[in-house]
């Protein structure tokens, strides 16, 4: 996080930055998020990964075109992230060794970007493995005129040049996550 506006001693603020400034603001939406969805559902908890998803699928983005090594998947926007919640904007399911699933849905006119996330609680995988990933789901979006598009990928060589490459579509078997954004 970057300057970010926070309490300070004898009743003054301070800017911050970094991840001791971020995460009491992240850890604040997230238990906003927590409670609109069991106030919406009158359930004892949401799935996290529904809540997870939520944020990162909203996100501002900033820095490169899509997610990047910087800015991950942006800045939160905590009022997108709660009408995706309000709005049911969301779907959640299970998928078995050697499935596929389709979803259809359905974009109202004059919709300005559409984003498509899947994400998914992976299991621990050992960390001696390469990659610790153990369910490699992939997603794909295809639009009316059976275009398809893969999600944002990022090159994770560990070189500098490489590490601030913009995203590219591709087939990702490393992530938990996955997004297809969609212009006009």
């Amino acid at each position: 996080g970057r300057n970010q506006l926070s309490t300070n001693e004898n009743n003054t603020y301070q800017v911050g930055g970094g991840t001791s400034a971020a995460s009491p603001g992240v850890a604040g939406v997230i238990a906003q998020l927590y409670h609109a969805y069991k106030s919406i559902n009158s359930v004892s908890n949401p799935p996290a990964a529904l809540i997870k998803a939520s944020l990162l699928n909203t996100a501002e983005d900033i820095g490169n075109a899509g997610p990047d090594f910087i800015y991950g998947w942006g800045r939160i926007n905590a009022l997108r992230a709660l009408r995706t919640i309000e709005e049911n904007r969301y779907l959640t399911d299970s998928i078995l060794q050697g499935q596929n699933k389709t979803h259809n849905i359905i974009i109202p006119a004059g919709t300005k970007q559409v984003r498509v996330m899947v994400y998914w609680s992976d299991v621990g995988g050992s960390p001696a493995a390469a990659p610790a990933l153990v369910n490699n789901l992939n997603m794909k979006v295809t639009d009316p005129s059976t275009t398809q598009w893969n999600p944002w990928i990022l090159d994770p060589t560990p070189i500098a040049a490489n590490l601030n490459t913009p995203a590219v579509r591709g087939v990702d078997s490393l992530n938990n996550m996955e997004q297809v954004t969609l212009e006009n």
